[in-house]
């Protein structure tokens, strides 16, 4: 297990890091519009049942669940949430379409018109990559479209997944505010001061929230059980992929092993043959005969002295 050290600043992706850094409206607003890339101007935000943790069997995730303003007068729909690997995609699709569903009246659909509101869902994926996925994308910005032209289909069911664990780049490589965002969220547990790249006060308050220092002693013992949850289901993950990358490896000697017999076999068969094919020889057959018999072929059997 980790040494608790006393860091700096706390880690965002942990349950309890979480909640404090985008439990702060403004923060969150800032975060989105980062992620969103101009394509949704963020002005005002709502949160809906704040903290939906445990869902069900989920005990210890946090889910935000926010009601989202816009410039341009409307309002969305967002779910934001760190998840654990099991069946990812097919768990945010889940809780996408229940959230439509629950904006759903009653009854007299035909008046409503399905006048379905903008859902998205974002996901902090943190120590696991996405399934399917390769190992250079670390941004995930999907939504409904045409399987053979890439047009987008339907706009209004977003998923934005933040695979942190591909993110690689340096503080020298960051490139823009949302590499800045990646850049935070990996490494804010471990640096010691605010990296020169973080100077805005956008990030400033976001580090500001996470100092340590700053946690009062019970927040300081919620992060500190919260951090270690998060240490534990690190540990059990990395024991199942161990032995996932075992039973790979038992699978490739079995399929080696298996060839080998097949090999073997064949080669005590044709030994056989040749064999065969000689005491076949000293008894006058014709080499036409001995090939039907043996299975050779005329030249080999030429061959045999």
């Amino acid at each position: 297990m980790k040494n608790h050290v006393q860091p700096v600043f706390i880690d965002p992706t942990t349950d309890e890091g979480f909640k404090r850094l985008f439990g702060d409206k403004v923060n969150l607003i800032n975060f989105l519009n980062i992620i969103f890339r101009g394509r949704k101007i963020i002005t005002d935000l709502t949160y809906r049942d704040t903290e939906r943790i445990g869902a069900t069997e989920e005990i210890g995730k946090v889910i935000f669940d926010l009601v989202v303003q816009l410039s341009t007068g409307e309002e969305i729909i967002i779910e934001m949430q760190t998840s654990i690997q099991t069946n990812l995609k097919q768990r945010m699709l889940y809780y996408a379409s229940k959230v439509i569903s629950d904006t759903a009246p009653k009854g007299n659909r035909k008046s409503w018109g399905y006048a379905i509101p903008e859902v998205y869902t974002i996901v902090l994926m943190d120590g696991f990559h996405m399934p399917g996925g390769d190992r250079s994308t670390y941004f995930h910005d999907t939504c409904l479209c045409n399987r053979d032209s890439g047009k987008i289909f339907y706009e209004g069911l977003g998923f934005i997944y933040l695979e942190i664990i591909n993110f690689v780049k340096s503080e020298a490589e960051v490139e823009d505010e949302l590499d800045k965002v990646f850049f935070m969220l990996k490494n804010m547990s471990t640096l010691k001061t605010l990296p020169r790249i973080m100077k805005s006060a956008v990030f400033q308050r976001f580090f500001q929230l996470a100092s340590y220092a700053k946690l009062t002693k019970e927040e300081r013992t919620m992060y500190d059980i919260s951090l270690k949850r998060k240490w534990d289901a690190e540990a059990v993950r990395m024991y199942q992929e161990g032995l996932e990358n075992q039973l790979e490896g038992l699978g490739k000697q079995l399929q080696e092993a298996k060839r080998a017999v097949v090999i073997a076999k064949a080669e005590g068969e044709h030994k056989k043959a040749i064999e065969t094919a000689l005491k076949l020889k000293k008894m006058a057959l014709s080499v036409e005969q001995i090939a039907e018999a043996t299975g050779l072929t005329i030249d080999e059997i030429e061959k045999l002295k």
